[in-house]
């Protein structure tokens, strides 16, 4: 991959495309690779293709960003059944969670894919600002080699060691704390609005004391108190995430007590309300108080 040549983007969801358009917009040429056509929007230097036999007559650098490690291995298996180039990179952006990723490593063993584990966060808002965190796990020289595409839609890079599926464990925790957070947050919110208490107040005083965290700086200000709850994450994906973080720790030999409760918790908000935007949680909490 040469430094603002072409690169391909698998997936053009909520993440995947403004992760697309960032890297258009610092000058990539971009293949855009979406199965489904409803979802292709017309951008100057975007090409849209089907599939990734199309994407490889251009580049050889896949980013992918897809909802889960079915999706991904499903993908890497078909590329494996292509002609490849000598060397194809790929970037997963994708929270699929550690177990999944070194399987990866397994499957992608003695073929020309190198492969680096590169989940993101800071949800779609950050994704069309461009200012994403990743965390990135394999090969040091390949993510020094792609750091210019990356920088193109993240604010803070790290490389987090030379085993894949160590940036996926630092992701999963991470969204292990978010979920808790938003959940928590919730409640002791709710609490305050039975006793009369502002919302807006309420967070105000909250992020200069001790209690400040992402729920009450962003996701309760911007999304419940708006009304709009329309963060662009949904509770579908949150439940996996915290569920892979919970797996992790069981495969471990610890009990994770308090994520079980939150995974049940977030379980029984999703199955009650499927694919809704995980700031929904506030008003389901709200319900079972």
């Amino acid at each position: 991959m040469t430094e603002r040549s072409s690169i391909g983007v698998v997936g053009l969801g909520n993440m995947g495309l403004p992760i697309a358009l960032n890297l258009v917009k610092e000058g990539y040429s971009v293949a855009g690779v979406e199965i489904d056509q409803d979802r292709w929007e017309p951008a100057e230097g975007l090409t849209y293709v089907a599939d990734a036999a199309a994407a490889l007559a251009t580049t050889d650098t896949l980013l992918l960003s897809l909802p889960d490690g079915k999706g991904v291995q499903g993908f890497l298996s078909e590329l494996l059944e292509l002609s490849l180039p000598d060397t194809v990179t790929v970037i997963d952006t994708s929270t699929i969670g550690p177990k999944t990723s070194q399987a990866i490593s397994q499957q992608l063993a003695g073929s020309s894919i190198r492969y680096l584990d590169s989940p993101v966060s800071g949800g779609v808002r950050g994704a069309k600002a461009g200012t994403l965190a990743v965390m990135c796990a394999g090969s040091r020289a390949l993510y020094d080699q792609v750091q210019p595409a990356l920088a193109t839609f993240t604010a803070n890079q790290f490389f987090i060691g030379p085993e894949l599926g160590q940036a996926q464990v630092l992701k999963i925790l991470n969204n292990f704390l978010s979920a808790t957070a938003l959940a928590a947050s919730s409640e002791a919110l709710l609490f305050g609005q039975a006793h009369g208490l502002d919302l807006t107040d309420m967070c105000d005083v909250i992020n200069v004391s001790t209690g400040m965290n992402t729920a009450t700086l962003d996701k309760i200000p911007r999304q419940v108190a708006s009304g709009e709850y329309n963060a662009g994450f949904t509770n579908s994906l949150m439940y996996k995430d915290i569920s892979l973080y919970l797996d992790s720790c069981q495969e471990l030999g610890k009990p994770g007590r308090i994520s079980q409760t939150i995974v049940d918790f977030w379980g029984a908000f999703t199955a009650l309300s499927p694919q809704s935007d995980a700031t929904n949680i506030f008003r389901y909490v709200d319900q079972t108080l």
